[in-house]
């Protein structure tokens, strides 16, 4: 009993190191502020068209458009959309500009295509046998795919190319999966090009092409076989994809081949033993992936361009979709009508609790090479990031720092300097000369 006991305390140490290891990481983590949607359901989607216009979609009907760059939303009074009865949800969505989008409609609801902002939907009339749909990629209106399953079937990709999405043929494409069962859907598709593209299923399955979607191979993911989530294709090489695991998964999974083989990431492992729910890239490089875990109701990733490591920030809700414009700004959505941003003063005017300016110095001011700002505010907060960015909200530059930041090589112009602490926000303009 003496060594079951003292075993069991040397485990909950090593535990509480660990985790106290995963929050070192996450230290310098982005701040993320609240928006008030104006909805109580469950957010699926969401994403940008411009620094501008914006959509997002959920359960029970729900869709919503930002003229504001996502300061305010508005329910969409559409038309088109059959939702059968018993709960049908919007899963997915992609917008090609203001006026072109798509959505997925489950379970069984079927896919649609809008040309005036979601204002009007038509269905997309899928070949075969495709019942369920979830995952969707378009290049344009003339070229996309739409993924999932057929009734009492596997896995199904539909395709249309060069021709338009309402009027041309769709041919559909049954996978070579693990089991032909419906439950085994398409959940995420994405191309890096004309020619390679992964797609994602809730078999554990990766599916692969390199031909524009004429023939897809089917890979598997590490054992056990985990539902997939979503899929991210960061360069020819380099690939992630997110899972369910119920809260007993580690880190992401990833490739480095183009997708023929996939491995746990261990830059991303962590013993909040998390689901990835999504995975998204800015413009800026920077990479995002949101769920839930063991310690909160929900986190969210983030791999910041020029970091050498993962961030980590708990919030309060499951994250299902991330989404972002102008390069940086960064919006998740989840449960309960819950969305977030991480820098909602540059763009959406919104006020942040924690932002600070007055206590910020930063000296001189127009600058040519150097800027300093004072450390004396930073003293209970020994971890901290310095971002800079353009007055347009794009961020350009973020390193760790003391008290200094070299901006020599900005151009001529006007830039914030944000401080981020692990308590507080500090934000600042400046002039470079």
């Amino acid at each position: 009993m003496k060594t079951k006991t003292f075993t069991s305390k040397i485990k909950n140490k090593l535990l509480a190191l660990l985790v106290a290891l995963s929050f070192f990481c996450g230290a310098n983590a982005q701040n993320w502020t609240q928006i008030n949607t104006g909805t109580n359901k469950k957010i699926n989607t969401i994403c940008f068209t411009s620094s501008s216009v914006g959509y997002l979609g959920g359960n029970d009907s729900l869709l919503m458009k930002t003229t504001n760059g996502g300061a305010t939303w508005s329910n969409i009074n559409y038309t088109g959309i059959n939702f059968l009865p018993g709960g049908e949800h919007v899963l997915n969505m992609q917008f090609l500009n203001d006026n072109v989008g798509f959505i997925t409609v489950g379970p069984y609801g079927g896919s649609y295509g809008t040309t005036n902002g979601g204002l009007t939907w038509n269905l997309i009339n899928l070949a075969g046998n495709q019942c369920f749909n979830h995952g969707l990629f378009f290049f344009d209106e003339n070229n996309g795919f739409v993924g999932g399953s057929g009734c009492f079937q596997g896995e199904i990709i539909s395709s249309v190319s060069n021709q338009n999405w309402l009027t041309g043929n769709w041919n559909a494409t049954v996978l070579e999966g693990p089991l032909n069962i419906s439950s085994n859907y398409i959940t995420d598709i994405q191309f890096y090009n004309n020619n390679y593209g992964l797609a994602v299923s809730k078999s554990g399955y990766v599916f692969r092409t390199t031909d524009g979607g004429l023939n897809w191979d089917s890979v598997p993911t590490p054992a056990p076989l985990f539902e997939l989530t979503s899929v991210l294709i960061v360069n020819d090489t380099l690939a992630y994809a997110g899972y369910n695991a119920a809260n007993t998964g580690f880190g992401l999974y990833v490739t480095t081949d183009a997708g023929l083989t996939w491995n746990s990431d261990g830059n991303s492992a962590t013993f909040f033993y998390p689901d990835f729910l999504t995975l998204h890239k800015t413009g800026n490089g920077s990479i995002y992936t949101g769920g839930n875990s063991q310690i909160g109701p929900g986190i969210i990733f983030s791999y910041i361009n020029g970091n050498s490591f993962w961030m980590t920030e708990t919030v309060a809700q499951s994250i299902n979709d991330i989404a972002s414009y102008n390069d940086s700004i960064v919006f998740a959505v989840g449960d309960s009508g819950y969305m977030v941003v991480n820098y909602p003063q540059l763009i959406t005017g919104l006020n942040k609790i924690n932002i600070v300016e007055k206590d910020l110095i930063i000296f001189p001011n127009p600058a040519n090479s150097t800027l300093y700002f004072n450390e004396s505010l930073l003293l209970q907060d020994k971890l901290f990031t310095t971002n800079i960015f353009t007055a347009q909200g794009q961020l350009i530059k973020s390193e760790n720092q003391h008290s200094t930041i070299d901006i020599s090589d900005l151009t001529q112009g006007i830039y914030f300097l944000e401080v981020v602490t692990t308590q507080k926000s500090f934000k600042k303009k400046f002039i470079k000369e």
